[in-house]
Order: C-alpha cells, then sequence, then structure tokens
C-alpha cells in the first residue's frame, strides 16, 4: 500500500467516526443531521476511490460509477449546513430540491449509459480510463464534479458575509464566535479542495501524458484533509453563537426582511406607534440602564420592553438611524465619559471603569471610543484635565 492510499484510508475512517459522533451527540438540530449525511457520502466517496485507486475495483465491478455523482452533494450539503446552523428558522423547501439536479441528473446518464454494462465492460471502462482516455462525457463529467463545490463556496461566503453584516443590528458586541469564523474556515477550505480538484482533473483530462492513478491520489488525499479540518471545526464548534441566538429574528432573516418587506408588512410598526415606543425605548434605557450588561441583544431589550423584536429593531434602524451596534455602545461611551471624573470610581483603572460600562475587551472599547469621539480614551483625559 503506497502513503497515499494509507492517507486516504484514514480519511475513509475519519469520515466514518465523525458521521457517527454526529448522529449520537445530544440535543441534535437539523445542521447535525446534514453534517452526518456530509461524511457518510464522504466515507463512501473515499472507500470507492481507494478500490479503483488500488485497483482492487476489479473484482466489485459493480461500484464502478457510483461514487462520482457524489461530487454534486458536498457543496449543496454544506451550504445547507451553514444556513440551518446559522438560522433555525432555515426550513426545507421543495425548491431545494433543484440544488439536487446535477447529482440526479448524473445518476440517470451513468443509470443509462454505465450500470446495465457487464462487469467485464464496465471493467473495460476503468482500463480505458486509468491508461489516460478517459472519453468526452467522463471528460465533462470531471470538470463538472470539481466545479460545483467551487459554485457553492462562493454562494456559502456570500450567506457568511450577510451573517457579518447584520450582526451589529442583533448584538451590542462581537466576538470571533459570534462572527462564526470557523465556518468561514471550512468554506475557505472547501474552495480550495474545489480549486485544487479542478485543477488536477483538467490536467487528467487536456494531458494524455500524465499518470492518472497519481492525479487522482492527489484528489483524494486533498480530500482526506478537508475531512480531517471539516470534523475538527464542525464537532467541535462552540455553542456560543447557539448561546445568544436570538429568538423571533436572526441576521439571515434581516436580509429577507429587506429584500421581501411586503411579505412582512404586517408586523410592521405602524405610524402612530413610533412616538410613544421611541420614548419607552429612551427613558428604560436611560433608567435602566441595560447597556451595562456586556452581553445584551436586541432580543433581551425587547423583552424588557415587551414589545416584538423585529419592531425594536425597525425602530432603531429606520427612526434612530442606527444599527442596535452603534446605538448601545454610544450610551456605553458616554457612562465611561461620565465615570472618568467620578470620584466613586477612582480605585478602578481606565479599562476596569470600560468593563463595567459594558465593554468586553480592550481592544472593542478603544476602537469604539476612538470612532464615536475622535479621539483615544487616554487623548481624551488628558485634554480633559488640561482644559
Amino acid at each position: 500500500m503506497t502513503s497515499s492510499l494509507t492517507i486516504i484510508t484514514i480519511g475513509f475512517i475519519q469520515a466514518f467516526f465523525f458521521a457517527v459522533l454526529a448522529l449520537t451527540k445530544k440535543n441534535k438540530e437539523v445542521a447535525d443531521y446534514i453534517l452526518a449525511s456530509l461524511f457518510f457520502i464522504l466515507c463512501y466517496h473515499l472507500g470507492v476511490n481507494y478500490l479503483m485507486l488500488s485497483e482492487d475495483i476489479k473484482n466489485f465491478p459493480y461500484l464502478i460509477g457510483t461514487s462520482g455523482p457524489l461530487s454534486f452533494l458536498y457543496g449543496p450539503l454544506l451550504f445547507f449546513f451553514i444556513k440551518n446552523y446559522i438560522s433555525e428558522k432555515s426550513r426545507f423547501k421543495p425548491k431545494y430540491l433543484l440544488h439536487f439536479l446535477p447529482f440526479i441528473a448524473d445518476h440517470i446518464y451513468n443509470f443509462v449509459h454505465l450500470y446495465f454494462k457487464t462487469g467485464d465492460q464496465k471493467i473495460s471502462i476503468f482500463n480505458e480510463i486509468v491508461a489516460g482516455r478517459p472519453g468526452f462525457e467522463i471528460s465533462i463529467s470531471l470538470l463538472l464534479r470539481s466545479f460545483s463545490p467551487l459554485v457553492y463556496s462562493i454562494w456559502s461566503i456570500f450567506v457568511l458575509r450577510v451573517h457579518r453584516k447584520n450582526l451589529k443590528k442583533l448584538y451590542s458586541f462581537t466576538s470571533d464566535k459570534l462572527k462564526l469564523e470557523w465556518l468561514w474556515y471550512l468554506t475557505w477550505s472547501m474552495f480550495i479542495v474545489g480549486c485544487s480538484a479542478m485543477i488536477l482533473n483538467s490536467i487528467i483530462v487536456f494531458f494524455d501524458i500524465v499518470d492518472w492513478i497519481r492525479l487522482r491520489e492527489m484528489v483524494f488525499v486533498i480530500a482526506t484533509f478537508w475531512v480531517f479540518f471539516l470534523g475538527y471545526y464542525s464537532i467541535r464548534k462552540t455553542p456560543f453563537y447557539r448561546s445568544y441566538h436570538i429568538d423571533g429574528l436572526d441576521t439571515l432573516e434581516l436580509d429577507e426582511i429587506a429584500e421581501q418587506p411586503e411579505k412582512y408588512e404586517k408586523t410592521r410598526l405602524k405610524e402612530e406607534d413610533i412616538p410613544g415606543l421611541k420614548k419607552m425605548l429612551l427613558d428604560y434605557i436611560e433608567i435602566s440602564k441595560p447597556y451595562l450588561n456586556k452581553n445584551l441583544t436586541i432580543g433581551e431589550l425587547a423583552e424588557s420592553l415587551e414589545v416584538p423584536t423585529y419592531q425594536l429593531s425597525q425602530l432603531i434602524n429606520d427612526q434612530l438611524g442606527k444599527s442596535f451596534f452603534e446605538f448601545i455602545n454610544a450610551y456605553r461611551v458616554e457612562e465611561v465619559k461620565e465615570r472618568f471624573f467620578d470620584p466613586r470610581f477612582s480605585n478602578l483603572t481606565l479599562l476596569g471603569i470600560a468593563m463595567e460600562c459594558g465593554f468586553n475587551s480592550k481592544a472593542s472599547f478603544n476602537r469604539i471610543f476612538k470612532q464615536l469621539t475622535g479621539e483615544t480614551p487616554t487623548e481624551y483625559i488628558r485634554k480633559k484635565k488640561t482644559a
């Protein structure tokens, strides 16, 4: 067994292990079932290709061609995993079946042109491929199978960008965990794997002087590393984002509301209700000072005010012209400025005051303070003392 086949074997075992792990975890969500499906498909794909690359597939000719169409599933499954993890409201819709049409079409083609052939005929086709003569149909199929993960990687990056953009409308704080950095790593890693597969498969298709077996080994060695990457980040994914999930609204739904306002017309604020709700919000902020809670979300504030989360978001964004993040942190900065020169807080450091006012790190405090005042905290204090 070559070192490449050993690595692919490890990938096969890893994929099966991670699939079982995803299915046996407590409090499973839809995203966990999608993840398990993805790992089982990777397990089968790596297993069949191990047989092909070792040429043991000749002992199991009925498996020839069964794993190829699976390449069309990786992109959609990762895409739906990301959407379901970000938004618990993301439900399966009949139109989602369109994402699986390339997989179905590839299987139909194989059903017509390959599956009913005898074992000897399938082995003959396999030998032609190994010899560097895959034929036009198989060549096109190889390229399309590599192209699919690239398309869905880009699509997933767009979804994650929407999530990151809308975080400030729902949260008064930021963190890499809230931004779901690990999902960015997974998506970019699939993009890299897709690019690698596209390059190697293009060499197989357009250059007949290359060693087909060696190049395919490279493709699946890269895929094995992606299995580990996917398993490492997804199985140990932090519950941090779920801990601050906002009932009634999420980052992806905000974008849907912006794109289809007529769909949410009935839940929008009525003009006659705006002045009263605005006064209630500002009074509550001044008196109760909820911004001192460093993990404050718009959902918690809406619950305190006993108003729908979406309506409060609409009020802050449309009527006050700010994101929730900007709105809350402006109060935090003003609170910090008051406490800087208050004798009651003279025992605290500059950072200590900031943390008590709702900031959760020195970096975010310095950045937000300068954005809102045009000065660093130290510059502001020095200027006030010399005034």
